[in-house]
């Protein structure tokens, strides 16, 4: 007997408590204040305490709970003790309670540790953390670094102006040059649940070195991966991996003495090119004398970017073009093609065509000839006082446009493929039967199918390059920081307008569809 009142017997029969009740109406309230007298005692469920309470007879109602209880988690990592007793019962049995805590810890196998049990703070009906696995660390995962690129964009000077003819504009390369290195990933450390059982500890990520294998070799090094240059050139990004490229290096000028230059990979000339010659190269094209270049015939990049340390007299003949970035002093009577051409000083009379074309918007001049963009152009003062000619012509993408024309070019593919797998169809019947076929005949198929062939190779291109212009548009927009002076052309898509008044800001087609000149 564990409780006895006027409502109910609160009996306890092999570890069950069972409650007898002789009168309803005993307050749920008073039986929790009752209830926590007697710490052993586990309740089944509300529900059933409720029912017993209000319907006389016997009740299953819960179970006694043994004096020490131990949870160990799933986890097997964190072990508790439970010690169903009131703060004076374990006061006063506190080192009975606690070798018996003992005794079950011990046939449980689990380690931890003993003086300690002695000396945690109990705590009435709270759990007390004996024992806690160690969590295994990760290793270091693996570290990879690269020798810098150097950084092709214009510095700032003091003043704020921007310096678009002072670049670091190649990083020569020599054979056996670091050019980046791995620390391999470390392993981890060993953990333990608490029954000491090790716990593997996972080895930290490795990361993959990304180099052309053609230029740049996998060395090992005092427990390390460098990579080093197989050759001399010139630092290169080369689909996004370190490269050393080809490098040609004219020492003085691009004249009677070299004759024009045709190279496949990088070319620095470190005087000028002279009247009537030219450069040409798949990489990028350095022209590191001061005085410039002075009509000169063509220099020319198909694959990098163009930089010409001081500017361009053109003469009316000069063409200089790059598939990526052109960086010149100023530009007089001359072309210019690029992505992004950057001019520091002034462009005079030239031709300018680019995705983005930007004259120094401190003091950078635009005066007269035509500045062509893709998406933007941005200077300081356009045209001058004497109101010559000066045309500004920003021409956007138009995309629903350019999407339908995908769409279109999609479906020529499709149907361009068809017609190819006929011809090669066509083709292999053919080539079975060779020996009977007129001379030539299966020849000329031969060339129908290369040029079927290239014909889908110059479309799935085409419908790439239409693609990446979609996703690289920006409002077209054309930004003249301090005077565009009359005379001078706005033009933005198909709207244009001739300055009659100096004005200066952002000009661009309003949501109403308006040039706002």
């Amino acid at each position: 007997m564990l409780i006895e009142n006027e409502y109910f017997e609160l009996l306890e029969e092999n570890n069950k408590i069972i409650m007898n009740t002789k009168k309803v109406g005993y307050p749920l309230k008073s039986f929790d204040t009752l209830a926590s007298d007697i710490p052993r005692l586990k309740l089944n469920s509300f529900k059933e305490l409720m029912k017993a309470l209000q319907t006389e007879g016997q009740h299953p109602i819960g179970s006694y709970s043994a004096p020490c209880e131990v949870y160990i988690s799933p986890s097997k990592m964190k072990v508790e003790l439970y010690i169903h007793a009131t703060n004076e019962e374990f006061l006063a049995n506190k080192e009975q309670f606690l070798k018996q805590a003992e005794a079950i810890l011990d046939q449980r196998e689990v380690h931890y540790d003993k003086e300690k049990l002695f000396s945690i703070p109990y705590l009435p009906s709270n759990p007390i953390i004996i024992s806690v696995g160690k969590e295994p660390v990760k290793g270091e995962n693996a570290r990879v670094e690269y020798i810098a690129m150097p950084d092709r964009k214009p510095s700032l000077r003091d003043d704020g102006s921007v310096d678009h003819y002072e670049l670091n504009f190649v990083t020569p390369i020599v054979k056996g040059d670091w050019l980046g290195e791995k620390t391999p990933a470390k392993e981890g450390l060993e953990g333990y649940n608490v029954f000491g059982e090790p716990i593997a500890a996972k080895k930290g990520e490795d990361s993959k070195l990304v180099y052309d294998r053609k230029s740049v070799g996998e060395f090992e090094e005092e427990g390390k991966t460098v990579l080093r240059a197989l050759h001399g050139g010139a630092l290169e990004e080369l689909n996004g991996a370190i490269s050393v490229g080809k490098q040609l290096i004219i020492p003085d000028d691009v004249g009677t003495k070299t004759g024009s230059i045709t190279f496949d990979g990088l070319v620095r000339v470190m005087g000028t090119v002279l009247a009537g010659f030219s450069v040409n190269a798949t990489g990028d094209i350095s022209i590191e004398g001061k005085e410039g270049v002075t009509n000169a015939k063509e220099i020319y990049s198909e694959e990098g970017d163009v930089y010409i340390k001081g500017g361009v007299f053109g003469g009316g003949e000069t063409i200089i073009k790059a598939k990526k970035n052109v960086f010149v002093k100023h530009a007089n009577n001359c072309k210019i093609y690029g992505e992004r051409v950057n001019i520091g000083l002034y462009s005079l009379g030239s031709e300018l065509y680019g995705d983005h074309i930007c004259i120094d918007q401190h003091k950078g001049r635009i005066i007269g000839g035509v500045a062509e963009a893709m998406f933007s152009i941005v200077c300081a003062t356009a045209g001058n006082n004497h109101e010559r000619l000066t045309k500004l012509i920003v021409k956007g993408v138009n995309k629903e446009m350019e999407l339908e024309e995908i769409q279109q070019l999609a479906e020529k593919l499709k149907a361009e493929h068809a017609e190819l797998k006929k011809v090669e169809l066509t083709f292999d019947e053919m080539a079975s039967m060779k020996a009977s076929l007129p001379a030539g005949q299966l020849d000329r198929l031969e060339k129908t199918l290369q040029v079927k062939q290239q014909e889908i190779v110059s479309l799935d291109q085409t419908i790439k390059n239409k693609l990446q212009l979609v996703q690289v548009a920006s409002t077209p927009k054309i930004e003249i920081t301090r005077e565009a002076h009359p005379g001078v052309q706005i033009v933005i898509g198909n709207k244009t307008s001739m300055l009659s008044r100096a004005t200066k800001g952002v000009f661009e087609i309003t949501s109403e569809g308006v040039l706002n000149v």
